[in-house]
């Protein structure tokens, strides 16, 4: 019999309670997390935001709020901005197998958009930048047909001008006079003084070639590295460091105002009077620190971060004010519950609690503001110690609601944690946590001491736990499911059947164990031993979250522009499926949550979203009573927390940063890394960028 507690999720699912009145169709239940802003523009009286999932915003008083320009992206996950004229363009990312992103432009300040990537062999796009009528674009690399693009016809045709540069990724762009700079991922910077018909190197003095950032500023080139700040002052033939004061080396973003250069960091924002020969930390009310993007507009200097949206300024960064009106994506990572505490974890915005079922939310967020995974353990006596699990900083625990977070790793050796459960051992509750790189962690201490599990061979990551009377099984990256019988001391391989082994999720209804995908899903009805496909009527193939309401099962799916994403639902335990996502706009779904009568899904950078169960499988719904002690139930996996919403990334690598949601293709064929550091560098788009120590995000 499967087992539940008050809060059930699996690496993308989870079971919650808290009450909401009926409405038709999906709709957003608003929150203060924000969207993570990857690049601010500004244009006259007009800020721009490109964002993750969210698509392009436009605030036409100074920051104070926002409103979505999404009318005609089909890809909404932005990059980068320029403006040519009265011509905006947006550079988005390619989803999975580099399918979708491309340029996107608007002639009506952002009101509607259209695809103008006509001559792109590369559609990833990380930077633009403008010079007179010539706009370049800086792409990813894809056997060998990225770098850089070229249109003089105002976006309507691009022209590949590469010849010098690298198989590389062109991170930045930058124009000075007649000189045209280009950042790369790992081969430095390179110069093209004949409007990109040719380019050549320029290292001299460089120590790190990875280039996020480019800034001209008079005749001065400021690069931002993972290794600080370099600055040439003769066009780029020689570079010294300056970064005296830096108190973070690892740069995202560059900004010039007047003579004032600033820095974005992942420990907020440093600023520069003297051309770098000393910084000053300016980041007095940001409370989320990882600054990807900066802009300067008039007095005003624009911050935008990783999961919480806009900050301002107008004091050169003396003080910071949150400026994200209206910002309502968020990534929704995870959940955690109990009769009137409700937590949700987030990807870049820390954790946020309610205590009004949902109406109201307070951050209380954490000094890793990567919540990928959270559960809730009743201690029996009507206490509830809560967990968070982060990236790069392990687990944290509260034992007062949320009003306190402390350290709770000691033992956990790799504190990259994806993945949480509570399962009850007699009547104890031991707590589980899935690392990336570090196997499987338990608990019989509520949290005080950590135990390595025994030995998953080929797992680099684990995703996601389910339970029954007899086993524990986790899903890996890579290497499919794994079963214990002994409670996490070793484990073995069962993946008979399974035809592809990224698993992101693992349910269990009655007898029948499903494993969501990234190529669909699979149904065991021995444990494990066997698996056959179960995907009739499935539209999407990369699969997140389950969960379910007797026996209708339902799905969540990540989106691309060949897959559509969204929520399925199965009445008949996925023999077959039929898609249920009417009003959601953002189909990339990562944590489902059941309460009472309607059921919630979390996005990836597109926040949370409810709908009545009975507009979806007819009549009333189940009640869940929650109880401070576990009982048995015929609900899904045993976690009571929900894990990150996990997606292997392309190809993620140490030193860039978290790769994003992922969107699937037809055929994936992520690999993700195998051995991460204490100190992992992944990236927040599929991009590669610097990334800050406790910044991954699988996020796709």
């Amino acid at each position: 019999m499967k087992k539940s507690v008050l809060l059930i999720c699996t690496a993308l699912g989870a079971l919650a309670f808290l009450t909401t009145k009926s409405q038709a169709d999906w709709t957003r239940s608003n929150g203060p997390w924000s969207s993570t802003v990857m690049d601010i523009l500004a244009n006259g009286p007009d800020l721009f935001a490109a964002t993750r999932g969210g698509g392009v915003f436009l605030s036409t008083d100074n920051g104070s709020s926002w409103i979505p320009l999404d009318n005609g992206f089909t890809n909404p996950y932005v990059n980068s901005l320029g403006v040519s004229g009265t011509s905006l363009f947006a550079g988005t990312t390619t989803v999975y197998g580099g399918i979708g992103g491309g340029i996107f432009r608007s002639t009506d300040n952002g009101a509607t958009w259209t695809l103008a990537s006509s001559g792109l062999t590369n559609s990833s796009v990380n930077s633009i930048a403008v010079s007179g009528s010539n706009l370049f674009a800086g792409t990813d690399t894809l056997n060998g047909n990225g770098g850089v693009f070229l249109s003089t016809n105002n976006g309507d045709n691009w022209t590949r001008v590469s010849d010098g540069l690298p198989l590389d990724h062109v991170l930045a762009l930058v124009i000075n006079g007649t000189s045209i700079f280009a950042g790369t991922s790992s081969s430095g910077v390179y110069l093209s003084t004949d409007n990109g018909g040719s380019w050549n190197a320029v290292n001299n003095g460089l120590t790190d070639l990875t280039i996020a950032a480019l800034a001209a500023s008079g005749n001065d080139i400021f690069a931002g590295t993972n290794g600080g700040v370099f600055l040439s002052t003769d066009n780029g033939s020689t570079w010294s460091q300056v970064n005296s004061g830096l108190t973070s080396l690892f740069i995202h973003s560059l900004g010039v105002s007047g003579t004032n250069l600033f820095v974005g960091t992942e420990d907020g924002v440093f600023l520069t009077t003297d051309n770098g020969t000393s910084w000053a930390h300016v980041s007095s009310g940001l409370t989320n620190k990882y600054i990807f993007s900066l802009e300067a507009s008039g007095s005003e200097l624009f911050a935008g971060t990783w999961g919480s949206g806009v900050f301002r300024t107008s004091d050169s960064g003396e003080n910071w004010t949150l400026a994200s009106t209206g910002m309502t994506g968020g990534d929704i990572r995870s959940f955690a519950i109990d009769d009137e505490h409700f937590f949700v974890g987030t990807g870049g915005g820390g954790v946020f609690l309610s205590t009004d079922s949902g109406a109201n939310w307070d951050n209380v967020g954490l000094i890793n503001e990567f919540v990928y995974s959270m559960a809730a353990r009743p201690d029996g006596k009507g206490g509830v110690s809560f967990f968070a699990g982060t990236m790069g900083d392990g687990v944290f625990r509260s034992t007062d609601n949320g009003a306190t977070w402390v350290s709770a790793t000691a033992g956990i050796t790799v504190p990259l944690i994806w993945s949480m459960a509570v399962i009850p051992n007699g009547k104890q509750m031991d707590i589980f946590a899935g690392s990336w790189g570090g196997g499987v962690f338990f608990s019989t201490d509520d949290g005080n001491s950590w135990t390595a599990g025994g030995i998953i061979q080929g797992a680099p990551l684990i995703a996601s736990f389910a339970y029954n009377d007899n086993y524990i099984f986790t899903a890996s990256w890579s290497s499919g499911v794994f079963r214990s019988s002994d409670r996490g001391l070793s484990w073995n391989s069962v993946n008979a059947g399974i035809t592809n082994t990224f698993v992101n999720a693992l349910w269990i209804n009655g007898n029948d164990l499903f494993a969501g995908t990234l190529g669909g899903v699979f149904r065991s009805t021995d444990d494990g031993n066997t698996w056959v496909s179960a995907n009739g009527g499935l539209s999407s193939s990369s699969i997140y979250a389950f969960i379910d309401s007797d026996t209708n099962l339902f799905a969540g799916a990540g989106s691309s522009n060949v897959e559509p994403g969204g929520v399925y639902l199965s009445t008949d335990l996925a023999s077959n499926w039929n898609s249920v996502s009417p009003g959601l706009t953002n189909t990339n779904i990562r944590c489902f949550a059941i309460n009472n009568a309607n059921l919630f899904t979390g996005t990836y950078s597109g926040g949370l979203w409810q709908r009545p169960l009975s507009e979806m499988i007819g009549g009333p719904s189940p009640t869940p009573t929650p109880t401070a002690t576990p009982t048995p139930s015929a609900t899904p996996t045993t976690t009571p927390t929900v894990t990150p919403s996990a997606t292997p990334t392309a190809t993620p690598t140490p030193s860039v940063t978290p790769s994003p949601t992922p969107t699937p293709t037809s055929t994936p064929t992520p690999t993700p890394t195998a051995t991460p550091t204490s100190t992992p560098r992944h990236t927040p788009t599929p991009r590669p960028r610097p990334v800050p120590r406790p910044r991954p995000t699988p996020p796709r």
